[in-house]
């Protein structure tokens, strides 16, 4: 018989569940392996940017760029023309700058910006370094999904308190104690 998907599951039924590889909460340099323009599931457009651990191939995350707004067209640039600025050396950081103004200079459209970005990312950015940001939620210890940076950032919510109840802008909650908890907007969302 050939191996399956599910041998290493079948082999420790009834042990804890040892396959989750996702990173605990903090910042993390990480490298980035892909990046998809995409619609998420209220169609609004992303860019979906997975990254990984250096060390860990199999240590993951998605990461979620959004261009369903100016202000988030605006971040997400911010941040990808970081990320470019910092995997260059000092000598063409201002050839890195140039090139953004050329890029998104004359662009006024969200979405032309995360198609002129997802391009920029597949081009130069798969395989560089980035920051990932996590904080888990609920009491999980680790995540499979967080917010890529060019720097360092800190984590905005507190390590000890885990069940903070503010969602990031288009997370799941899977957590159905937490779900009960927030206002019913009717279908305006």
């Amino acid at each position: 018989m050939g191996k399956s998907l599910f041998d290493d599951v079948i082999d420790n039924v009834g042990e804890p569940y040892k396959g989750g590889k996702g990173f605990e909460y903090g910042t993390h340099e990480v490298i980035i392996g892909e990046a998809a323009a995409k619609q998420d599931a209220k169609g609004r457009e992303i860019i979906e940017v997975v990254v990984f651990d250096e060390a860990d191939n199999d240590k993951k995350a998605s990461c979620t760029l959004w261009f369903h707004s100016e202000g988030g067209a605006k971040m997400a640039v911010t941040k990808v023309l970081g990320i470019l600025v910092h995997n260059v050396g000092e000598e063409k950081k201002d050839k890195v700058r140039e090139l953004g103004k050329q890029l998104f200079g004359s662009i006024n459209d969200p979405v032309k910006a995360r198609d002129v970005v997802v391009k920029l990312m597949q081009d130069k950015l798969i395989g560089k370094k980035a920051y990932l940001v996590v904080e888990p939620r609920g009491k999980y210890k680790t995540s499979a999904y967080g917010d890529l940076w060019h720097y360092a950032a800190e984590p905005q919510g507190d390590k000890e308190d885990g069940d903070d109840k503010t969602p990031l802008d288009g997370e799941n909650i899977t957590n159905t104690e937490d779900a009960g908890e927030i206002p019913d907007f009717g279908d305006d969302l």
